[in-house]
């Protein structure tokens, strides 16, 4: 049985479909195939369960025609006999349909289901990992636990370990990762307040002895030099120099990742790192990471005001913390 996994979005929709495609490779012999983002090329891989990546450019969260296009030109030459869809956007499931996959399967919501060949019942505002992982139950194949979702390059590990080692975290004490900012996302992101997270971190490191390790991509240059102004903590500040492959090896390495709605938090989770999510307007129920070591700190809307980052305080973070750890 030949399958395709079809992801729409980007870095962080490729992580959420992480569990699934690790189940469905798991679950058949043949080599399973995902097409996704060309932003995701690098990070799939690590990502375990992919033998082979098709980047499809234009395949983002609302893609262009042309996105479209070139989806269902790669899809139509190849002998699939099934299509998982994570995308709930009747285009890309157009564009499947026309491919002549003769199996469809994806979450039931919508005009787009009629696309579908099984339309998976999914909860309403459920986690999108957790209902994308279903999919693959309707194949009769196990929805458990599937380990490490992400295996960092031997070469990234190796760099990770010596960059902690040389700056002095690598002793065996409790290392948090904190992403103070925009954390290799595509779209900007909202972020929390740079003093605020160094409050944080002053406060783990005072409590838990913990030393901390800021990553994110360069524009988070600026917010990791604003924390440093308030920061008494031990800290490594590894924003904007070092690759994705090498921050997934670095969070691998921590105990606890502390992060707004970034990729970064479904990294965590794939490398089996405890994460702590900071939701504003979107929302964590739907976005964060499956499990009960990824916890949600949601902010609350003040009357019609939208909720933001700003409502939530550093008493409600380390809240959160506590359970995770």
């Amino acid at each position: 049985m030949n399958i395709v996994v079809v992801v729409a979005g980007g870095l962080t929709e490729t992580l959420q479909a992480a569990p699934l495609i690790a189940a469905v490779s798991a679950g058949v012999d043949e080599p399973l195939l995902v097409a996704g983002p060309t932003s995701a090329t690098d990070l799939a891989q690590g990502v375990s369960g992919a033998d082979s990546y098709l980047p499809v450019r234009g395949l983002v969260t609302r893609p262009s025609a042309a996105g479209l296009a070139r989806l269902w030109l790669e899809l139509r030459g190849r002998r699939l006999d099934v299509a998982l869809v994570c995308s709930e956007r009747a285009s890309v499931r157009a564009a499947v349909y026309l491919a002549g996959i003769p199996r469809r399967l994806g979450c039931a919501g919508g005009a787009g289901d009629r696309l579908l060949s099984d339309a998976v019942p999914c909860p309403s505002g459920g986690n999108r990992a957790q209902a994308w992982l279903g999919l693959a139950g309707r194949l009769g194949m196990p929805v458990g636990p599937t380990g490490m979702e992400y295996v960092p390059r031997r070469e990234a590990t190796s760099t990770a370990e010596q960059l902690l080692l040389s700056r002095g975290v690598g002793d065996g004490r409790l290392l948090v990762a904190i992403a103070p900012g925009q954390g290799f996302s595509e779209a900007a992101i909202a972020p929390w307040s740079a003093e605020r997270f160094a409050h944080l971190a002053n406060r783990l490191a005072t409590r838990h002895g913990a030393g901390i390790v800021l990553v994110g991509d360069p524009r988070d240059r600026h917010t990791a030099d604003a924390m440093r102004l308030d920061l008494a903590a031990e800290t490594v500040d590894l924003c904007g120099e070092i690759d994705l492959a090498t921050t997934a090896a670095v969070i691998a390495r921590c105990d606890l990742l502390i992060a707004t709605d970034t990729p970064l938090l479904h990294l965590a989770a794939a490398v089996g790192t405890a994460s702590v999510g900071l939701f504003g307007d979107s929302s964590g129920q739907v976005r964060a990471p499956a499990g009960a070591r990824h916890r949600v700190v949601q902010a609350l809307p003040n009357g019609h005001v939208r909720a933001s980052l700003d409502r939530i305080r550093v008493d409600d973070v380390l809240a959160g913390i506590e359970n995770a750890l």
